[in-house]
């Protein structure tokens, strides 16, 4: 058995290679991320084994550069397995207390790594969690986008028309869209036919005789270039939704197809769900719930020294992502879970802050989250203490 270490870069890859005694076989071998690199590695491995099954390959699962030799390798045959870089980390630490960082010393530390792993296959890429996380961070691009574009829109309704703000409670709903697209200033909802007005989906005619009313008393800006701009960012925000929406679709078939018991969590649905695995990848990068939790930047940055012991702010270093999505899940599930809404009622009734409270909610919730998964059992409500 040979284990191929690989250290990623955007232009060009390094490998090294030991086999089972530990003997190193091959060092310093650079190959370009390119078609003729891949082909140079090719024969590489063939030279080495012609039997792929005789050839493990790890790497570090960090960026998007290592996509396309994964798939590469994949494809040809071997298995590959990607380590969380903490992981390498911590091996690298166990292995040598000089701090020393070359190409050819990473290659060959992934590799012993692997030589030295007992449960490789957990960690073996999985071609469903990496489009899973491609899907889940496009998604949240793409809800970024539309918030910046909702964020102008009502910029410009206030330069508009600010006064319908007063009249309708919801200013992204379906009607008002169409309203102001057929009609983007003050002056020509004023002018409009009220047959016309009626003809735009769940407005009524009273609500239409309002708007209408108050558009005639507006203090708005008359400026074809700013309705231009209207009509073109709500033009924007329904292609974004349409976007996202398919996106989500996409995401709920990938969670279908792994039915992961953390969608039985209340309040976590297959997009918040489908974060939170898409960044982990898999719950054994993880050897305690504390990893994940500082995987997630929740961890309270520490100074010791002598006689002072203080503990600050959380690091917020790990994975934004993720940190977002155990937020979130964290505001839910204190809502549908009794258990939660009265351990967040405990903090805040302790002096918390309502933002430290939901943190804590967090924390605990990430020790739930790694049980779960680890056992492969549902959410019950009953065994919570």
């Amino acid at each position: 058995m040979f284990y191929v270490g690989i250290d990623i870069a955007k232009t060009k890859h390094d490998l090294a290679c030991m086999n089972e005694t530990g003997e190193t076989v091959s060092t310093n071998f650079r190959f370009a991320n390119s078609y003729q690199g891949f082909h140079q590695l090719k024969i590489k491995l063939e030279q080495l084994s012609p039997i792929t099954q005789d050839v493990q390959f790890a790497l570090e699962s960090t960026g998007h550069y290592n996509y396309n030799i994964v798939a590469f390798l994949r494809e040809i045959g071997y298995n590959v397995f990607a380590y969380n870089p903490f992981i390498i980390k911590q091996f690298a630490k166990s292995q040598s207390l000089r701090k020393t960082k070359t190409d050819t010393k990473d290659t060959l530390l992934i590799a012993r790594k692997l030589r030295s792993d007992v449960t490789p296959d957990y960690y073996q890429t999985d071609k469903v969690m990496d489009e899973l996380k491609e899907l889940t961070r496009y998604q949240n691009r793409l809800i970024q986008s539309r918030s910046k574009c909702k964020n102008l829109y009502i910029r410009l309704l206030d330069i508009i028309f600010p006064e319908i703000n007063s009249y309708v409670s919801n200013l992204h709903s379906h009607f008002v869209y169409e309203l102001l697209t057929k009609y983007p200033s003050a002056q020509k909802i004023a002018r409009a036919r009220v047959s016309s007005l009626l003809k735009i989906k769940r407005l009524t005619a009273d609500k239409a005789h309002q708007i209408q009313e108050i558009a005639k008393q507006t203090i708005g800006n008359t400026s074809t270039v700013l309705s231009l701009e209207l009509v073109q960012l709500i033009e924007s925000i329904k292609h974004y939704d349409k976007q996202i929406n398919q996106v989500q679709e996409e995401i709920n078939l990938l969670m279908i197809e792994l039915n992961s018991p953390i969608t039985s969590i209340p309040g976590i649905g297959s997009r918040l769900g489908a974060i939170i695995l898409a960044e982990m990848k898999t719950i054994h990068n993880f050897k305690n719930p504390n990893q994940l939790q500082a995987f997630a930047g929740l961890d309270p940055a520490i100074y010791q020294s002598g006689q002072m012991d203080n503990t600050g702010h959380m690091i917020k270093r790990g994975s934004s992502y993720l940190r977002y999505a155990l937020i979130q899940a964290a505001k839910l599930i204190s809502i549908y879970s009794p258990h939660f809404k009265a351990y967040l009622k405990l903090k805040i009734s302790q002096g918390k802050h309502y933002n430290v409270a939901v943190t804590l909610v967090a924390k605990k919730l990430i020790r739930v989250i790694y049980h779960l998964l680890k056992t492969n059992q549902t959410f019950d409500e009953a065994k919570l203490r």
